[in-house]
Protein backbone atom coordinates (compact mmCIF):
# COMPACT_ATOMS: atom_id res chain seq x y z
CA UNK A 1 0.00 0.00 0.00
CA UNK A 2 1.09 3.71 -0.94
CA UNK A 3 1.95 5.82 2.27
CA UNK A 4 -1.51 7.00 2.54
CA UNK A 5 -3.10 8.19 5.90
CA UNK A 6 -6.27 8.41 7.01
CA UNK A 7 -7.50 11.09 9.06
CA UNK A 8 -11.17 12.51 10.76
CA UNK A 9 -12.56 15.32 8.74
CA UNK A 10 -14.78 18.10 8.56
CA UNK A 11 -18.55 17.59 7.49
CA UNK A 12 -17.75 20.68 5.39
CA UNK A 13 -14.86 19.25 3.61
CA UNK A 14 -16.37 15.80 3.09
CA UNK A 15 -19.82 17.10 1.74
CA UNK A 16 -17.67 19.41 -0.62
CA UNK A 17 -15.82 16.45 -1.92
CA UNK A 18 -18.53 14.17 -1.93
CA UNK A 19 -20.82 16.93 -4.32
CA UNK A 20 -17.76 16.61 -6.40
CA UNK A 21 -17.05 13.45 -6.90
CA UNK A 22 -20.23 10.68 -5.73
CA UNK A 23 -22.66 9.88 -8.34
CA UNK A 24 -25.27 11.32 -5.57
CA UNK A 25 -23.19 14.91 -5.69
CA UNK A 26 -24.55 15.38 -2.19
CA UNK A 27 -25.69 13.46 1.22
CA UNK A 28 -27.58 14.10 4.39
CA UNK A 29 -27.41 17.36 6.34
CA UNK A 30 -25.59 16.46 9.17
CA UNK A 31 -23.26 12.94 8.62
CA UNK A 32 -20.41 12.51 11.51
CA UNK A 33 -17.88 11.41 11.90
CA UNK A 34 -16.74 11.65 8.06
CA UNK A 35 -13.07 10.29 7.37
CA UNK A 36 -10.80 11.42 4.67
CA UNK A 37 -7.98 9.76 2.62
CA UNK A 38 -4.95 11.45 1.92
CA UNK A 39 -1.73 11.06 -0.33
CA UNK A 40 0.70 13.34 1.74
CA UNK A 41 -1.33 16.55 1.60
CA UNK A 42 -4.28 15.62 -1.23
CA UNK A 43 -7.45 14.76 -0.70
CA UNK A 44 -8.23 11.47 -2.15
CA UNK A 45 -11.54 9.52 -1.12
CA UNK A 46 -13.93 10.28 1.54
CA UNK A 47 -15.94 8.01 3.90
CA UNK A 48 -19.34 9.59 6.00
CA UNK A 49 -21.10 7.77 8.38
CA UNK A 50 -24.50 9.08 9.09
CA UNK A 51 -28.15 8.40 11.09
CA UNK A 52 -30.21 6.45 8.43
CA UNK A 53 -33.02 8.54 7.10
CA UNK A 54 -35.05 5.74 8.57
CA UNK A 55 -36.34 4.84 12.31
CA UNK A 56 -37.23 1.05 10.63
CA UNK A 57 -33.78 1.00 8.93
CA UNK A 58 -32.12 1.50 12.54
CA UNK A 59 -34.73 -0.95 14.73
CA UNK A 60 -34.01 -3.52 12.26
CA UNK A 61 -30.81 -4.57 13.64
CA UNK A 62 -31.13 -5.22 17.00
CA UNK A 63 -34.85 -3.77 18.17
CA UNK A 64 -36.09 -0.37 18.44
CA UNK A 65 -34.53 -0.34 21.78
CA UNK A 66 -31.36 -0.30 20.77
CA UNK A 67 -31.34 1.29 17.46
CA UNK A 68 -28.89 4.07 18.74
CA UNK A 69 -26.37 1.57 18.10
CA UNK A 70 -26.80 1.56 14.61
CA UNK A 71 -25.47 4.14 11.94
CA UNK A 72 -25.27 3.84 8.25
CA UNK A 73 -21.85 3.84 6.03
CA UNK A 74 -22.99 6.65 4.22
CA UNK A 75 -21.30 7.87 1.06
CA UNK A 76 -18.15 6.48 -0.39
CA UNK A 77 -15.92 7.37 -2.93
CA UNK A 78 -12.01 7.22 -3.77
CA UNK A 79 -9.83 8.43 -6.46
CA UNK A 80 -9.55 6.11 -9.34
CA UNK A 81 -5.61 6.51 -9.51
CA UNK A 82 -5.50 4.79 -6.25
CA UNK A 83 -4.18 1.29 -6.21
CA UNK A 84 -6.08 -2.25 -5.92
CA UNK A 85 -7.46 -2.71 -2.66
CA UNK A 86 -7.16 0.57 -1.69
CA UNK A 87 -10.87 1.22 -0.59
CA UNK A 88 -11.29 -2.19 1.29
CA UNK A 89 -7.81 -0.67 3.23
CA UNK A 90 -9.84 2.66 3.45
CA UNK A 91 -13.03 1.22 4.69
CA UNK A 92 -11.20 -0.94 7.45
CA UNK A 93 -9.04 1.86 8.89
CA UNK A 94 -12.64 4.15 8.71
CA UNK A 95 -14.25 1.45 11.09
CA UNK A 96 -11.37 1.15 13.83
CA UNK A 97 -11.53 4.94 13.68
CA UNK A 98 -15.54 5.38 13.96
CA UNK A 99 -15.34 2.38 17.10
CA UNK A 100 -12.25 5.21 18.83
CA UNK A 101 -14.48 8.07 18.28
CA UNK A 102 -18.38 6.55 18.54
CA UNK A 103 -17.83 3.41 20.71
CA UNK A 104 -21.67 3.41 21.39
CA UNK A 105 -22.16 2.04 17.76
CA UNK A 106 -22.60 -1.73 17.66
CA UNK A 107 -23.64 -2.21 14.05
CA UNK A 108 -22.99 -0.19 10.33
CA UNK A 109 -25.44 -0.83 7.85
CA UNK A 110 -24.19 -0.18 4.18
CA UNK A 111 -26.47 -0.04 0.75
CA UNK A 112 -24.81 -1.07 -2.44
CA UNK A 113 -26.77 0.83 -5.21
CA UNK A 114 -27.78 -1.93 -8.19
CA UNK A 115 -28.71 1.43 -10.62
CA UNK A 116 -25.10 2.37 -10.33
CA UNK A 117 -23.90 -1.42 -10.88
CA UNK A 118 -22.81 -1.42 -7.48
CA UNK A 119 -23.44 -5.25 -6.11
CA UNK A 120 -21.29 -4.62 -3.08
CA UNK A 121 -17.62 -6.38 -3.84
CA UNK A 122 -16.05 -4.07 -1.69
CA UNK A 123 -18.13 -5.07 1.28
CA UNK A 124 -18.14 -8.76 1.12
CA UNK A 125 -14.37 -7.91 0.76
CA UNK A 126 -14.08 -6.28 4.25
CA UNK A 127 -16.07 -8.62 6.45
CA UNK A 128 -19.53 -7.15 5.89
CA UNK A 129 -22.62 -9.26 6.26
CA UNK A 130 -25.09 -9.64 2.91
CA UNK A 131 -28.97 -8.89 4.22
CA UNK A 132 -30.32 -9.15 1.15
CA UNK A 133 -31.88 -6.45 -0.77
CA UNK A 134 -34.04 -3.72 -0.71
CA UNK A 135 -36.86 -2.88 -2.93
CA UNK A 136 -36.73 -0.54 -5.50
CA UNK A 137 -37.57 3.04 -4.83
CA UNK A 138 -38.63 6.75 -6.23
CA UNK A 139 -36.07 9.21 -5.41
CA UNK A 140 -35.85 12.27 -6.95
CA UNK A 141 -33.06 14.95 -8.81
CA UNK A 142 -32.98 18.54 -7.63
CA UNK A 143 -32.12 21.28 -9.96
CA UNK A 144 -28.48 20.81 -9.26
CA UNK A 145 -28.22 17.71 -10.03
CA UNK A 146 -28.38 15.89 -6.48
CA UNK A 147 -29.85 12.73 -5.99
CA UNK A 148 -32.52 13.29 -3.23
CA UNK A 149 -33.62 10.44 -0.85
CA UNK A 150 -38.17 10.42 -1.05
CA UNK A 151 -37.13 10.83 3.12
CA UNK A 152 -35.84 14.36 3.92
CA UNK A 153 -35.23 15.54 7.83
CA UNK A 154 -37.37 13.04 8.80
CA UNK A 155 -40.16 13.82 6.49
CA UNK A 156 -41.98 11.65 3.70
CA UNK A 157 -41.84 13.88 0.31
CA UNK A 158 -44.45 13.61 -1.70
CA UNK A 159 -44.49 13.49 -5.58
CA UNK A 160 -46.61 16.80 -5.48
CA UNK A 161 -43.85 18.22 -2.90
CA UNK A 162 -41.00 17.16 -5.07
CA UNK A 163 -42.88 18.74 -7.76
CA UNK A 164 -43.70 21.82 -6.13
CA UNK A 165 -39.65 21.95 -5.38
CA UNK A 166 -38.60 21.35 -8.90
CA UNK A 167 -37.49 18.21 -8.15
CA UNK A 168 -37.52 15.34 -11.16
CA UNK A 169 -38.75 11.67 -10.01
CA UNK A 170 -36.73 8.74 -10.62
CA UNK A 171 -37.28 4.97 -10.40
CA UNK A 172 -33.94 3.35 -8.43
CA UNK A 173 -33.51 -0.44 -8.70
CA UNK A 174 -33.02 -2.45 -5.76
CA UNK A 175 -30.12 -2.13 -3.21
CA UNK A 176 -27.53 -4.62 -1.58
CA UNK A 177 -27.74 -4.29 1.90
CA UNK A 178 -24.39 -5.16 4.04
CA UNK A 179 -23.86 -4.88 7.85
CA UNK A 180 -21.14 -4.98 9.95
CA UNK A 181 -20.81 -5.92 13.21
CA UNK A 182 -18.05 -3.47 15.51
CA UNK A 183 -17.64 -5.57 18.93
CA UNK A 184 -14.40 -5.20 21.17
CA UNK A 185 -13.79 -9.03 21.40
CA UNK A 186 -14.98 -12.36 20.22
CA UNK A 187 -17.35 -12.63 23.40
CA UNK A 188 -19.31 -9.97 22.34
CA UNK A 189 -19.58 -10.53 18.80
CA UNK A 190 -21.50 -13.28 19.73
CA UNK A 191 -23.88 -11.15 22.01
CA UNK A 192 -24.41 -9.15 19.39
CA UNK A 193 -24.55 -11.94 16.56
CA UNK A 194 -27.44 -13.35 19.02
CA UNK A 195 -29.22 -9.98 19.49
CA UNK A 196 -28.98 -9.20 16.07
CA UNK A 197 -32.68 -9.46 13.83
CA UNK A 198 -31.22 -11.22 11.28
CA UNK A 199 -29.77 -14.74 11.38
CA UNK A 200 -26.14 -13.78 11.13
CA UNK A 201 -24.84 -17.71 11.83
CA UNK A 202 -27.08 -19.21 9.18
CA UNK A 203 -25.74 -16.04 6.50
CA UNK A 204 -22.33 -17.20 7.33
CA UNK A 205 -22.95 -21.17 7.58
CA UNK A 206 -24.76 -21.23 4.51
CA UNK A 207 -22.06 -20.13 2.49
CA UNK A 208 -23.45 -16.71 1.50
CA UNK A 209 -20.85 -13.74 1.57
CA UNK A 210 -20.05 -12.21 5.21
CA UNK A 211 -16.80 -11.64 4.21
Amino acid sequence: MINYEVKRISCGVAKEYIRKNHYSHGCHNGPSPCYGLFDNDNLIGVLMFATPCSENVRASIFGSDYKDWVTELHRLHIMDCTPKNTESWFISRCLKLLKKDKPEIRAVISFADSTEGHNGTIYQATNAYRLGTTGSAIFYIDETGRLRHPRQCGVNISKEEAQARGWVAVKRGAKNRYLYILAENKVEKKKLIKMCKFNLEELSNNGKPNC
